[in-house]
């Protein structure tokens, strides 16, 4: 290709037909180039899945595993990151975030005198202020306590009276420290149910992997309040949420964990599916949806969710205002068409079901949603607002031979980041005048066509999603990445390297109500133990973590 280059150079200007065929020619190289590669990937996944196979034996080709595992094993060739081409466009002299040399305030928790032996001090040696050095230990003991009961028998009542163990000590042999302790490990720690279990034995805790287990998962139905709370106030105290998923194993089988999360919250839930009905659930904290039919969920199957008109007359003869539960529904639709016409039916579910989140009053209903482009966030809010690094990775991963091709590809690329610099220099300052001259160079820059025709596909596909990628210039607050939840999700697969599934149902929930109370906990400085421990003693000294948020909230809105 170098070589083809230089001799085009030397030939200098072509005529206007020699170009046009070069350049159909150059693109056919980085077609056929793209083809072989990915044959080649494809050639290199299916590799280690036989590799895996013969390393543990299993010749069966229907393992429902091996087609996921493969995937997940690929390796990209290249970093898609843009962090490089973003940081250069940050203003210089900016400060950090934050700085890691910066401690905060040491509890003192004793004092010890260091003295200067006496022998060692010439006669003129006289005592002035001390020195103080802080330095920092923990105790960790085992501390068992014997309760005596007092009890009381009353013949006349044939009935016995016991003296009541402190809050927080019943229905259990382990203290509420010690549980605190238990699930701070696992999901502070991410530490097995094993390690914490050989880590607690280090100090004569007598302890059983299946009690560690019992723990984690009987503990988090004490904090199911919590969680909803923690849902509710998080909603309410942005105009926007961000959501994303994750991958996850229940019980053998793949599930999925979906995050949503804004700066002062982390929600985990964990559901059989990803679809819309699963994000509807997971905004509502429920699993028994509910479905409406009026005249927008016909105005839904009408125009976006498109059904034959034989039953959108079916649907309309249901009445101006109806609600259903998901029985009374599924009753309805099994009776119209049995074990057919799937696409339909879940078209009216999901019409349904959205316009009943969007009517009801139970929890706050999202305005904004940022998110990347998977089609089950798509319908479900007002506002939508794409990930402009998920929208640039697409740019990241064209892999042109043609040097001329790569040249327009760096170039392209180059204002693609100064483009999303200046999005960025909007939110700190927003202006009517601004966002009108940005909505220009938007237009002005996704209407560049370089001959590149892999580039100038990836360009109008950008193009085509204006709306959505410039939500920011009508809610400047809406960040422009979705890292956020990116991050909640890195949560849940480092949890999945180390624990790998949850055995049950009821683990799978046990996991997303802890991790939801100790990535909150992270968002509004709060010690994640303490405040397990208060709760489990039953004290609740320190506000819930719903007030947390609000009050972090309002703080955030306040500053200028």
């Amino acid at each position: 290709m170098k070589e083809v280059e230089e001799l085009l150079a030397i030939a200098g200007e072509l005529p206007a037909e020699f170009e046009q065929a070069v350049t159909r020619l150059l693109n056919a190289v980085e077609a056929l180039s793209s083809d072989k590669k990915a044959l080649a990937d494809e050639v290199e996944r299916l590799k280690k899945q036989l590799e895996k196979k013969k390393k543990t034996k299993t010749t069966d080709g229907a393992n429902p595993d091996s087609k996921d595992e493969g995937k997940q094993s690929e390796k990209p060739d290249s970093d898609h990151s843009s962090e490089e081409q973003r940081k250069k466009r940050k203003k210089p002299g900016t400060k950090p975030a934050s700085d890691r040399r910066t401690f905060k305030d040491l509890t003192v928790h004793q004092t010890v005198e260091c003295p200067v032996d006496p022998e060692s001090l010439p006669p003129d040696a006289v005592r002035i202020d001390d020195e103080s050095v802080i330095i920092q230990d923990i105790e960790i003991q085992p501390k068992n306590t014997r309760f005596q009961l007092h009890v009381y028998y009353s013949a006349a009542e044939g009935k016995f009276y016991r003296g009541s163990l402190p809050n927080g000590y019943g229905n259990s042999d382990f203290a509420p420290d010690l549980r605190a302790l238990i699930v701070s490990l696992k999901y502070c720690g991410n530490m097995s149910e094993a390690k914490i279990r050989e880590f607690l034995e280090n100090f004569d805790v007598q302890v059983s992997t299946g009690s560690v287990s019992n723990i984690l998962t009987h503990t988090a139905e004490t904090f199911e309040q919590d969680y909803h709370d923690v849902l509710m106030a998080g909603l309410a105290s942005t105009t926007y949420q961000q959501t994303d998923d994750t991958s996850a194993r229940v019980a053998g089988q793949a599930w999925h964990t979906h995050i949503l999360c804004n700066p002062f919250y982390t929600v985990y839930s964990t559901r059989p599916s990803k679809d819309r009905l699963a994000v509807l659930a997971v905004l509502q904290n429920t699993d028994e949806l509910r479905f409406r039919f009026n005249e927008e969920t016909r105005r839904l199957l009408r125009e976006t969710l498109v059904i034959p008109a034989k039953w959108q007359e079916s649907i309309a003869a249901l009445g101006e205002d109806v609600v259903f539960d998901a029985k009374a529904l599924k009753t309805l639709l099994d009776g119209w068409f049995g074990e057919r016409n799937q696409q339909t039916r879940t078209a009216i579910e999901q019409a349904a079901a959205i316009v009943y989140y969007r009517g009801q009053t139970n929890v706050p209903v999202v305005q904004t949603l940022v998110c990347d482009d998977a089609g089950q966030f798509k319908l479900l809010t007002d506002r939508l607002a794409l990930c402009w690094i998920h929208a640039g990775r697409h740019y990241e991963r064209l892999n042109p031979v043609v040097p001329r091709h790569a040249e327009l590809l760096n170039s392209f690329t180059e204002r693609y980041w100064d483009y999303y610099a200046s999005l960025q220099d909007y939110r700190a300052g927003p202006s009517v005048e601004l966002a009108s001259h940005l909505r220009l160079e938007f237009d002005k820059l996704f209407s560049t066509r370089t001959g590149y025709v892999t580039l100038d596909e990836r360009i109008a596909l950008t193009a085509s999603k204006k709306e959505e990628l410039l939500t920011v210039l009508t809610v400047p607050e809406v960040p422009l990445h979705n890292n956020a939840s990116e991050l909640g999700a890195r949560v849940s697969a480092r949890r999945r390297d180390v624990s790998l599934h949850s055995r049950s149902v009821r683990g799978a929930r046990s996991m997303d109500i802890f991790t939801t109370l100790v990535q909150t906990c992270k968002k509004v400085g709060v010690s994640a133990f303490e405040y397990l421990r208060d709760r489990l003693h039953g004290r609740s000294d320190s506000p819930s973590l719903a007030q947390y948020i609000q009050a972090a909230a309002q703080t955030a809105n306040a500053s200028p």
